[in-house]
């Protein structure tokens, strides 16, 4: 009777697991992709937000939250110009990309192109940083020259609120030839830093014989049709603009930085750009800038809950599957978010006005790509 009783036991517990393994997933309570974004929208927009999407459909989407500013109800709408902050980056590495294949970056030494007699690159062990330890963030450069531990005194008048905008080239070859001490040798390590993404773009327009901003515009803007998209806030953008603001709410002016610190985050854009740009990304749009995009995508090295360290760009697979390529920006007043799946032909895109503490359009992005695939 044991022997019985024991089987008897054995065989509802091996029934119970069975059905346990049958069970299927709770119903998904939204009935349309527009009513999950919205729950999304719901739980992170704390001032304005405007999201771009493309759907499994290759629909284009946008959806408008919130208002421009505190100060009124006017909503974003798919032209309102908001920071986008380290996206720029990928915008570098993209520059970066084209003119390595039009074989204008002979040398891959950084240093080889900066003017010997008035700036010298810092090396660690005797080893010299390349293009790709800044695409990548393996130069060993500090994260700021006004980094915690850094000892250059910063320029007269610096402004926390808009760190970068202080800073002359003069600055930053002072910086780099008589202060910076590398945090590691190059590609050996990973740290983030706008200082190495600042200087790939200062050096690019070196390379061109123009400048950052002219490389931009011309191989990127131009190319891309990207009108309402610039370093600097113009007339035209100012009457369409969303106030950013920090996470207690106080207004936070768009940063700015001169031609050193551009390349690492200084994009002023809108949705409707910024859906040119992540066509770019999809190969929907054809570019003279296909092949060079794809050169960006090419992951390099893990890093971490990231996911993989492309050139600017983190390929990541999601819990549901997906890969997914994407890169976030952030400044003290505004966030963004570009993400997408190649093999899907689906995107997002997040811009808002607001920071806040728990890098909310990290969430959003992720969230809103695994939305897409349900509907």
């Amino acid at each position: 009777m044991k022997f019985i009783s024991r089987v008897l036991v054995l065989l509802t517990f091996i029934m119970a697991s069975s059905c346990q393994k049958e069970e299927t997933p709770p119903e998904n309570p939204f009935k349309a992709l527009e009513e999950e974004i919205d729950y999304i929208a719901d739980k992170y927009v704390k001032v304005g937000a405007i999201i771009g999407v493309i759907d499994r459909n290759h629909n284009k989407l946008v959806f408008s939250y919130g208002s421009k500013t505190l100060n009124d109800t006017v909503p974003p709408d798919a032209n309102t110009v908001f920071d986008i902050g380290s996206v720029t980056k990928t915008f570098t590495t993209t520059l970066m990309a084209k003119m390595y294949l039009n074989g204008d970056i002979p040398v891959d030494t950084v240093g080889y192109y900066l003017p010997s007699e008035k700036v010298t690159m810092p090396t660690f062990n005797g080893t010299y940083i390349s293009f790709i330890n800044l695409a990548t963030h393996t130069s060993g450069l500090p994260r700021t020259p006004h980094a915690d531990g850094q000892s250059y005194p910063v320029p007269a008048g610096h402004d926390p609120d808009n760190p970068y905008i202080d800073y002359t080239t003069e600055d930053v070859y002072d910086y780099l030839t008589n202060y910076c001490k590398l945090e590691f040798e190059p590609s050996t390590w990973w740290a983030y830093s706008n200082t190495g993404l600042g200087l790939l773009g200062h050096v690019l327009g070196i390379i061109d014989g123009t400048s950052y901003e002219s490389i931009l515009t011309r191989y990127i803007f131009e190319e891309l049709d990207m009108g309402n998209s610039s370093l600097f806030l113009t007339e035209a953008q100012s009457d369409n603009m969303a106030l950013g603001y920090s996470k207690n709410l106080q207004n936070k002016p768009f940063f700015i930085g001169n031609d050193i610190f551009q390349g690492c985050g200084m994009i002023k854009s809108s949705l409707n750009d910024m859906f040119k740009y992540l066509d770019a990304q999809l190969g929907i749009s054809n570019t003279a800038l296909k092949d060079a995009i794809e050169l960006t995508h090419q992951p390099v090295m893990h890093q971490g809950s990231f996911g993989e360290q492309a050139l600017c760009w983190w390929v990541l697979d999601l819990d549901d599957g997906q890969k997914i390529i994407y890169m976030a920006g952030n400044t003290y007043g505004h966030m963004a978010y570009i993400g997408f799946n190649k093999s899907k032909s689906t995107g997002a895109i997040v811009l808002l006005n607001c920071d806040s503490e728990d890098n909310a359009q990290l969430k959003m992005g992720p969230e809103i790509l695994q939305a897409i695939m349900k509907y």
